[in-house]
């Protein structure tokens, strides 16, 4: 039998355990993984566009495109842009900031000759030369790609298209690509500048598209709603069809 103290002693005990757990449980949720944005907050909206279209729609946020071919055909083709080329060694800013990108010789190592010009990477190359297509990822959020070479998918060699499926790069993370379907990527041989001009999904010879999308497992960045105006890499909703660059 307990007297009066002991048995208020007890009491708060048992009280003060039942405090812990409760925290515990609740801070549980805390500690695991966070679900997609849109999973957390189904009215999260960025310049309208809700946010579970972001990260389960076809439409990319971001198109960089890179034109290839032998130095004389690359260096007429930067003169039809009637902008100045700033030569580029290693990852280069595309598009909206939100991605790098860049191109190396295989056997090598080394970058190749490359100059962004008009929003446009345009890089040197020999048919049946062996490159790798590098990709790093700037954001602090996981991107999905769809990557066409040569009108060719990188995974699968089916028509080029803008659509999810393809490589993941994670956040902060680089990706490198150095085969398609299986194969070795080699440079073709680029007779025409139309690789400048072909600015859909399909693509041809001598031009590499990148497409990037915001993944749909993409963790919600701050809790609060994104404001309207938020610009990359934090706000990585789509708001309008994705950028072209000539």
């Amino acid at each position: 039998m307990t007297n009066g103290n002991e048995g208020r002693k007890t009491a708060w005990n048992r009280a003060w355990v039942g405090a812990v757990a409760v925290l515990m449980a609740s801070c549980s949720g805390v500690t695991g993984p966070l679900k997609p944005a849109w999973q957390q907050d189904a009215n999260l909206q960025h310049h309208g566009v809700a946010g579970r279209a972001a990260q389960t729609g076809q439409t990319p946020h971001l198109v960089a495109r890179i034109v290839y071919g032998a130095p004389d055909r690359v260096s007429r083709m930067m003169e039809s842009q009637g902008d100045v080329p700033d030569q580029v060694r290693g990852l280069t800013r595309m598009g909206d900031g939100s991605i790098e990108a860049g191109l190396q010789d295989v056997a090598t190592g080394r970058w190749l000759e490359s100059h962004l010009c008009g929003g446009v990477l345009f890089v040197s190359g020999l048919p049946n030369q062996a490159y790798r297509i590098v990709v790093r990822n700037r954001t602090p959020l996981p991107l999905e790609l769809a990557v066409g070479v040569d009108g060719k998918g990188i995974t699968d060699g089916k028509p080029a298209a803008w659509r999810r499926g393809g490589p993941r790069v994670p956040a902060q993370g680089t990706l490198y690509l150095e085969e398609q379907d299986g194969r070795p990527l080699l440079f073709q041989a680029v007779t025409s500048d139309a690789a400048l001009y072909a600015l859909g999904p399909a693509g041809r010879t001598g031009l590499v598209q990148i497409a990037a999308f915001l993944a749909a497992d993409a963790p919600s960045v701050p809790s609060e709603k994104l404001r309207a105006d938020q610009v990359l890499p934090l706000g990585l909703l789509p708001v309008a069809p994705p950028e072209q660059y000539r």
